[in-house]
């Protein structure tokens, strides 16, 4: 019995396009075939598989995983222009690669079979359309497995004509180097926000920073105090659930509302009596927390008054200038002074500090026009940072409405 084909036509289409008529699908086998090439020395470079970056090669990305060489004798030829079937291919992950280099004989390689654009096909493999239809008529598969290719082969693939294939292909390519530069300066704007820290706060072991306002050069050393001498241990209890706003630390946002994190509510009301309550400018610690910095453990409450789980640590600062404390939190001599108190036990990555070292734990800081002035700084800073983070998920946010334009939902 033969194959059945369908045809659609995709919401948005470029001019030139209008009076072609409707989009062929085909199915996969009829455009891709499996390709099993290990006739190679060995002296290729491995590629991971990403769903970011598709094929690269495993130094790019610092990927580090021990390989025997005989081993490797197994590992099959990609070639530029390959498509890779990913473990997490029910995401839509079939990554394409720029590079010459091996895969592990686990994944599948696909080669076109047809003179159709590999860019065109790029972008389709990561479109919501393609991703439902696949998970449409794939069911059971989970995260750690792969679609087999005769799955793959039972799956409706557009096939417009070339010219159209061309146009939508450098459109998205376009917009990719768009979204790349401006990921580039994201990118750079951060390095310089980190490299300004290091010189705006003293290094480990000094008292006085690298770099210093011309109007604080001769104002001597930072004063030095613990943590408990300026701020003081929060523990005001939820009682009768007067507060039900329930907040949580997110690694990359800081404090935020429960229900802006998560797609449900994980905590009750019912069960809000041992929350500590929370207010503007609280501090709040994560005991439990990783040795890797870069967004700290303590984020600083700016979303209203709410209720956070008594794992936490809250403290409140005795003076009013709270945003220095809060890039102080951010800095590498922190991070020294938590490592330097830390027994992380069996667990190396994680520090385990107790309450009591916590608070005797030494905080520098100059004169409150000083720390005025550093913070105006790195505030200003960091709007350009926020500022360049919105305009590339706006990018992003377009691109995805214009892959769903420009690629039809095939309907059967």
């Amino acid at each position: 019995m033969s194959k059945k084909k369908n045809k659609f036509i995709p919401e948005l289409r470029f001019p030139e396009f209008k009076n072609e008529g409707e989009w062929e699908y085909v199915y996969g086998d009829e455009l891709f075939e499996p390709i099993s090439n290990k006739d190679h020395d060995s002296d290729l470079p491995i590629l991971a598989i990403t769903q970011e970056q598709g094929a690269v090669p495993r130094d790019m990305i610092n990927y580090h995983v021990s390989v025997t060489e005989k081993s490797i004798e197994s590992y099959k030829v990609v070639e530029i222009g390959d498509f890779i079937i990913s473990l997490r291919s029910f995401q839509g992950g079939i990554e394409y690669s720029n590079y010459l280099g091996l895969c592990s004989p686990a994944y599948i390689v696909l080669r076109k079979k047809e003179d159709v654009i590999n860019d065109f096909y790029r972008h389709y493999f990561k479109s919501y359309p393609f991703i439902q239809d696949l998970n449409k008529n794939l069911e059971g598969i989970r995260d750690g497995k792969m679609i087999s290719y005769k799955q793959f082969s039972e799956i409706l693939i557009p096939k417009p004509k070339i010219k159209e294939q061309v146009k939508i292909a450098a459109c998205l390519s376009s917009l990719d180097e768009v979204i790349s530069a401006y990921n580039e300066k994201l990118e750079l704007l951060k390095d310089h926000k980190k490299g300004l820290m290091q010189n705006l706060f003293p290094q480990v072991g000094e008292k006085v920073p690298k770099y210093r306002f011309p109007e604080f050069v001769n104002n001597g050393e930072w004063l030095e105090k613990d943590l408990g001498e300026i701020a003081k241990l929060i523990t005001i209890k939820n009682k009768d659930n007067v507060v039900t706003r329930v907040l949580t630390n997110s690694a990359a946002n800081g404090i935020v509302d429960q229900r802006d994190f998560f797609d449900r509510e994980i905590v009750t009301e019912s069960n809000l009596e041992g929350y500590y309550i929370v207010e503007n400018g609280d501090f709040v610690y994560n005991p439990r927390i990783s040795t890797v910095a870069p967004v700290g453990p303590i984020s600083v409450n700016k979303t209203g008054i709410g209720v956070m789980s008594p794992l936490y640590t809250v403290f409140r600062f005795n003076t009013d200038n709270i945003d220095f404390f809060e890039q102080y939190f951010k800095t590498d001599l922190w991070y020294s002074s938590l490592r330097s108190i830390s027994n992380s036990g069996a667990r190396h990555d994680r520090m385990n500090i107790s309450l009591n070292a916590f608070f005797h734990l030494p905080l520098l800081s100059p004169n409150s026009e000083e720390q005025q002035k550093i913070v105006s700084c790195l505030s200003a800073l960091d709007e350009l940072i926020l500022a360049q983070a919105e305009k590339l998920e706006l990018l992003k946010q377009h691109k995805i409405g214009l892959i769903q334009d420009l690629f039809p939902k095939m309907i059967e």
